[in-house]
């Protein structure tokens, strides 16, 4: 994935893009995804691009918690 963003972006830049959105995902948003979105966005920095991250799930409950379910007896 690093070194396709490292000769895809810059030719995005290029071609006048003014951003590009890549989007990691994994069950609950919390571990993988985050690693990598932080790994990716640390790299592009040493590059010179300016990548912003946002972590879309992060604040919410983890898709397989059952914190806030309703009992069923």
């Amino acid at each position: 994935i690093e070194s396709l963003l490292l000769l895809l972006v810059p030719r995005y830049q290029a071609e006048g893009k003014a951003y590009v959105t890549i989007a990691f995902g994994c069950t609950g948003g919390r571990h993988r995804s985050v690693h990598v979105a932080e790994r990716i966005a640390a790299r592009l920095r040493q590059e010179g691009f300016s990548p912003t991250v946002t972590h879309r799930d992060l604040q919410t409950a983890p898709q397989d918690s059952l914190e806030g379910a309703p009992l069923v007896a």
